[in-house]
């Protein structure tokens, strides 16, 4: 049923036509993309769902997988992979990657994917940059992060377009100050680079396996956040699927959308 209901909301977002969940997924496959964007309203079940029925559909055709969370900040890789592992309990596992502190969203809306990552061994990858080293880079100047360990060195600042989609998200908030508005694009290039620079150095540690990542949509929106990064610094272009705000000015943000 939950199969029907997503396939039937849809789009591919290069015709702008509703589209089955199996163009979708043999997209992936036959265009051998190994990193797949699954952009997310945190809030929303169908999303999630969504999210779900794709690493289902993925794993069915190919097991290398691996599920990529901006939930989670890259301290708690440890525990997520003891979780994986059987080694600890679920509990245990949120309590120690600090998800009521970081996060704090419903966790009923992502639970089934670590469930399944725990039945069947699949690897989940912490991506975030910590919080703490969030508020310290924020000080310092782009040459600096660069030298970071958490930073890419090539670590691009942001251009025009990126600030023009940034005052586009921030809607009514967008008019800022050059300084206030430079703080916020700072925090938002530590974020976009930092995940970016996780996914890239995992692409290329693990050259068989295939990343789904769960992520805001802000992070994705026409390749703009995440993807460009990753694939500047790997040559993967990936899959990027969005939830729909309208079907009209989302056409070419992406490779698909889904309804919500």
């Amino acid at each position: 049923m939950l199969l029907t209901l997503v396939a039937s909301c849809l789009y591919d977002l290069k015709s702008g036509e509703r589209v089955p969940l199996d163009t979708l997924i043999n997209r992936i496959i036959d265009t051998k993309a190994r990193v797949v964007y699954l952009g997310e309203v945190h809030t929303s079940k169908e999303v999630h769902d969504f999210q779900m029925e794709v690493i289902r559909s993925l794993y069915e055709r190919d097991s290398n997988l691996t599920i990529a969370y901006e939930m989670f900040q890259q301290p708690a890789q440890p525990y997520l992979d003891e979780y994986v592992e059987g080694k600890i309990h679920e509990v245990v596992m949120l309590y120690k990657a600090r998800w009521h502190e970081t996060w704090k969203y419903d966790i009923g809306l992502y639970r089934k994917t670590w469930l399944f990552a725990r039945k069947h061994k699949v690897p989940m990858l912490a991506i975030n940059v910590p919080d703490n080293f969030r508020k310290k880079a924020k000080r310092m100047s782009y040459e600096r992060m660069r030298k970071t360990p958490l930073l890419p060195p090539d670590l691009q600042e942001p251009d025009s377009a990126y600030i023009a989609q940034f005052k586009s998200m921030m809607g009514g908030h967008a008019h800022f100050d050059e300084k206030t508005l430079n703080t916020f694009l700072k925090a938002m290039i530590i974020w976009d680079e930092g995940m970016a620079y996780a996914i890239a150095k995992y692409l290329k540690r693990e050259p068989s396996r295939r990343v789904v990542v769960l992520v805001g949509s802000g992070h994705v929106y026409n390749r703009l956040g995440i993807p460009n990064r990753v694939e500047r610094m790997t040559g993967e272009r990936g899959v990027v699927v969005i939830p729909l705000n309208n079907l009209k000015e989302d056409v070419g943000k992406a490779d698909f959308g889904i309804c919500w």
